[in-house]
């Protein structure tokens, strides 16, 4: 280590100490100035280091000094007391990074190890760069035992060494290990963060995981009456909640959701449909505030209703041992898990995720079920079919035009009656008609993997479907140009909002910049008819008589198709508008009584109806307020505890690897183009010809689809989910789910290449 001032007055004396003292060796020369590092503050990354700086070569030890003191001058300073490291590089790494000792945002007793574990460079981590090789490990500081990997374990070690050297557990460290696992400690500073941690949320943490732990145990047993061995818990199967509320949800979206979908209104419609169903389970749970759903129970929910029960287990443990083996697919179980319908590829399909379980008589039966219940469902002719689902929904939409005049729905009590609507004539039937999206989609997808229709003629296909969003798109464009008045818009749309079970998330029409400051007007979206070809029609004509369905051609499979992913969508649509008064509802009420949005974002629907509905002690402001406090304060808790998104043992609790996601590629496009992160909250900016970033795949965001994007990018979503459906009716470039590592890399990157026939997303720095 020197001084700049040192180099500066003999920089020919610095640079033969080097040579001689490191005669040999590869270096590394590092930045070490005054204002890079303190208790209060860190400016790590701040200043050039270099890399395989040769010690025999004078002029590159000269050249690597001189750029690390002009880095130094960045800011305008010009202090000569400035200090610079150089250091024997370490080489042939097997992984290197940057450790914390406790979170960095919110002080959670954790080991935070963000790594590279595949290039073999020492910089990867902390320059941002090699964002496919970087991934980050949680351990709970007090399981530091439960660490099965070697490497790990190795690594935890030397922390704990060098945490009782420097006497702090609050420390950032950059460090590598050698091919043969040896620690190498590279830098060490203080967190600075410390000042702006809550620490009584942090203190919490240890007995909160204990009761997780207790939770999980006891959900991994078998229950009766539900199919299965154990379980998996993931936040991304089925119905997906930390795509629609968020890993971390307040108390009022995670009721809400809760009490529409999760509680009743999944299982009531697989039922409906055919499917075998669980009796009186709800499919989501709570970790620490933390949504969940129990795959054991979905998995159950899919099989058909007149499959024997020693059947159904033996499918059940099939899929769940299929998830814990590949946890990547935790957002793909309906495609790449479980066989949850009949499909022209049965065989291949079962061959590959069940046949090493059931013998040959099993799986023709299970075949059988499937393609008898799949006909029945395309056949349309009793409550599961989707002209059934669709009118309840238009009954929805009837009732829902006569709120405004009807006394029944005013005041907190209109609530119940909201409620029962909702989930009566919108849920249940959505639900049906999602599911109604799934079979179609896997149908069409199988005639692409039989070799019938090529993957371009599954794309034209499904850009051949006009969804409301289409609609929306073509009224903001007539709005725009002044064809339609922004009340007109609103009246049918205004009810959107980006986050849908969000009472902070604004509504379109409580958006008073919303549909202003386009710079390009988006073009009429024009439904793309396509027709299929002659020998195709014949083919599929003779796979549909061949396999029993009898009354199908191809033009009706088609139908079924298009009427399935428009029926879902409009299901959606309706559904949402009476999600988004129940939310305005609730926030009169507690206008009324002096409780603002956030305050009301903290309360659960059951307790804001029960202090309406009972008496008590206190005013119901008091108690309501009361209310609020304890669970933000649950919610402070529940953002700081760091979970897995697949949960499948006790130890998942404790040490937490973030998902590795493969994203859904829509659309075979690529583009490069500048990026912008949009989030709920946001008024609508410009964003013609951006890569739009978003978290949750809300229907609420529909919006963007009228500002000619050039690509879309989400944190959570799965093949078929909302805004896959819609990308792939607009022919708009998009990576659907990329996970949650992965997205936080590129929120933080200018420009985006997202290369979709080549399943690439580049950041480009």
């Amino acid at each position: 280590m020197f001084e700049v001032l040192e180099f500066v007055k003999d920089p020919e004396m610095v640079v033969r100490k080097i040579m001689d003292r490191f005669s040999g060796c590869t270096l590394i020369v590092r930045s070490s100035a005054s204002d890079e590092d303190g208790h209060q503050y860190a400016m790590a990354g701040e200043y050039d280091s270099v890399l395989n700086v040769s010690s025999v070569e004078e002029d590159e030890i000269m050249g690597a000094i001189g750029r690390v003191i002009s880095s130094y001058q960045r800011n305008g300073r010009q202090s000569t007391r400035d200090e610079i490291i150089v250091q024997e590089m370490v080489l042939n790494t097997s992984m290197s990074g940057v450790v914390f000792t406790h979170d960095l945002n919110t002080g959670a007793p954790y080991y935070v190890i963000n790594y590279d574990d595949v290039s073999g460079l020492t910089d990867t981590v902390t320059s941002g760069g090699g964002e496919y090789a970087n991934r980050t490990l949680y351990i709970h500081r007090g399981a530091s035992t439960a660490i099965r990997s070697e490497r790990f374990q190795i690594l935890l070690s030397a922390i704990h060494e060098l945490e009782s050297i420097i006497g702090s557990e609050f420390l950032d460290i950059e460090f590598a290990l050698g091919e043969d696992l040896k620690p190498y400690l590279l830098q060490v500073r203080a967190i600075t963060t410390r000042p702006s941690w809550n620490l009584p949320v942090a203190q919490r943490i240890d007995s909160s995981l204990q009761g997780i732990q207790d939770f999980v145990k006891a959900r991994l047993q078998p229950v009766p009456g539900v199919y299965g061995k154990s379980t998996v818990l993931g936040q991304m199967p089925d119905w997906n909640p930390a795509e629609m509320i968020g890993r971390a949800p307040r108390a009022l979206a995670y009721s809400l959701y809760k009490c529409l979908i999760t509680d009743n209104a999944w299982r009531i419609a697989r039922q409906q449909m055919g499917y075998a169903t669980p009796a009186g389970q709800p499919l989501m749970v709570s970790l620490a505030g933390q949504p969940f759903i129990d795959t054991r129970l979905s998995f159950h929910s899919f099989v058909p209703v007149d499959l024997p029960a020693e059947l159904g287990e033996k499918l059940v443990d099939v899929w769940v041992s299929r998830l814990r083996d590949y946890p990547e697919l935790h957002d793909k179980i309906e495609f790449e898990v479980a066989i949850t319908t009949f499909s022209f590829d049965f065989d291949e399909r079962s061959e590959k995720l069940v046949a090493d379980r059931l013998n040959d008589d099993e799986l023709l039966q299970y075949k059988e079920l499937c393609r008898k219940q799949t006909r029945n469902l395309l056949a349309d002719s009793d409550e599961g079919g989707i002209s059934h689902a669709l009118a309840r929904i238009q009954e929805l939409s009837n009732r829902q035009s006569c709120y405004a005049g009807s006394d029944r729905y005013h005041g907190i009590s209109g609530l119940f009656a909201r409620i029962d609507d909702c989930i009566q004539f919108g849920t249940v039937p959505f639900s049906i008609l999602a599911r109604h999206g799934f079979i179609a989609q896997t149908l069409l997808q199988s005639l692409n993997r039989t070799g019938i229709l090529s993957k371009q003629d599954v794309h034209n296909i499904q850009s051949s479907i006009r969804t409301v969003a289409s609609d929306l798109v073509d009224d903001m464009r007539r709005m725009q140009l002044g064809e339609l008045s922004r009340s007109e818009v609103m009246q049918r749309y205004g009810h959107l909002r980006p986050g849908t079970y969000d009472i902070l998330s604004q509504r379109y029409d409580q958006m008073p910049e919303f549909g202003t400051g386009v710079t390009r007007v988006a073009d009429e979206q024009t439904v793309k008819d396509f027709a299929i070809e002659s020998d195709k029609i014949r083919k599929i004509d003779a796979l549909l008589a061949a396999e029993g369905f009898d009354d199908f051609n191809t033009d009706a499979l088609m139908q079924y198709i298009q009427e399935a992913t428009a029926g879902r969508e409009y299901g959606k649509f309706v559904f949402t508008r009476s999600v988004s008064d129940i939310l305005e509802q609730i926030a009169v009420f507690g206008e009324q009584h002096g409780l603002s949005r956030e305050e009301m974002s903290h309360l659960q629907v059951d307790k804001l109806i029960e202090v309406a509905t009972s008496s008590g002690e206190g005013s119901i402001q008091q108690r309501l307020r009361e209310i609020a406090l304890e669970s933000m304060g649950k919610h402070e808790l529940s953002v700081a505890i760091r979970l897995p998104q697949i949960l499948f043992d006790e130890a998942g609790v404790h040490v937490v690897p973030f998902q590795v996601s493969h994203p859904n590629f829509i659309t075979s496009k690529k583009i490069t183009a500048n990026s912008l992160h949009l989030q709920t909250d946001q008024s609508p900016p410009s964003l013609s010809g951006k890569i739009v970033l978003i978290e949750n795949a809300d229907p609420g965001f529909d919006w963007i689809f009228s500002q000619n994007i050039g690509g879309l990018i989400t944190k959570y979503g799965g093949a078929n989910s909302h805004m896959a459906i819609r990308c792939a009716e607009f022919g708009i470039p998009a990576a659907i789910g990329c996970g949650e590592q992965r997205f936080d890399i590129l929120i933080k990157v200018e420009q985006i290449l997202l290369d979709c026939s080549a399943g690439l997303i580049n950041p480009l720095h």
